[in-house]
């Protein structure tokens, strides 16, 4: 079932206003979720932008508009099960469910050519997809600021965070959001922007806060454990990938992917929220890689 709503959304887009036509839909998945996504553009190959731990779609609110008018390209950013508009069941927070969820979504919208882009956590929940559903409709894959492993050995290592959790990083993001939620939050919402500032943090926490402490626990306990470095690795010299990673860890992801998926273009700018604080420069290097991704065909 499809429930459509059309609305008129101001965004930012470099130094002006624009006035963008999004389209806001429901799709009900089975009897316990209905997820909400937002879509512009009318191009055969769909573009599905999938936020990380916490967030929605409304990140990728500059992505949408960029993509608006394209006749090649639908742009399509959802809420995952528990997070943002999108149902709040009791069960089935894990990436694994995440992404059954995800090609759910790709079949009820009758979708045969994808291009999956997550974020942070969305990377784990694409590669899940791509490790219970296979490649067969994916025609490139974007990575944004996270790698297939989530914990490591050691910080020379493209993780989030430590097999032994010695720093307590993990442990602040699964016993901290249910006890010390608000501090939790503030932190984490800081910590990914390149500008910090009140009204930045206003914004992103709003999107934070319509995620239940015991669902943002959940995922990112589970989330711990993944580790998708064997099927990326698979892709490579099959499908165009490509990486947009922040400034910091430049070293570390740029070893890894140097090592595994060598033909993959890789790109370093800014901060976590790069692709929302950065929009004119990270769309240009989406327009770049769609546009080389054309020229091999």
């Amino acid at each position: 079932m499809l429930k459509v709503r059309n609305f008129l959304r101001m965004v930012i887009i470099g130094i002006g206003l624009s006035v963008v036509n999004v389209a806001a839909e429901e799709v009900e998945i089975d009897k316990d979720l209905t997820i909400y996504y937002e879509h512009s553009g009318s191009g055969d190959t769909a573009i599905i932008f999938i936020p990380g731990w916490m967030m929605s779609a409304d990140v990728f609110e500059h992505q949408l508009a960029h993509f608006k008018d394209s006749k090649k390209y639908r742009a399509l950013a959802y809420d995952p099960r528990g997070q943002g508009k999108s149902s709040k069941p009791v069960e089935g927070h894990t990436y694994q469910q995440h992404a059954r969820d995800l090609a759910k979504l790709i079949e009820k919208l009758d979708i045969d050519s994808v291009i999956l882009a997550g974020w942070s956590y969305g990377v784990t929940e694409q590669l899940a997809y791509l490790n219970q559903f296979g490649s067969d409709k994916l025609k490139a894959m974007i990575m944004i600021d996270t790698g297939p492993d989530i914990a490591g050995a050691s910080r020379d290592e493209w993780v989030w965070y430590l097999n032994d959790d010695s720093d307590g990083y993990s442990r602040s993001f699964t016993e901290g959001i249910i006890e010390d939620r608000d501090n939790v939050i503030s932190e984490f919402v800081k910590w990914m922007l390149e500008n910090p500032s009140k009204e930045n943090i206003a914004w992103v926490t709003q999107i934070a806060n319509q995620t239940s402490s015991s669902v943002a626990s959940i995922t990112n306990a589970t989330g711990f454990y993944l580790d998708y470095s064997d099927d990326l690795v698979t892709l490579e010299g099959k499908l165009p990938l490509l990486y947009v990673v922040r400034e910091e860890v430049k070293s570390v992801a740029d070893k890894w992917i140097k090592a595994n998926t060598p033909s993959a273009t890789a790109v370093y700018m800014g901060k976590h929220m790069m692709f929302w604080e950065r929009p004119r420069e990270f769309n240009q290097v989406l327009d770049q890689f769609l546009s080389a991704m054309e020229n091999d065909k």
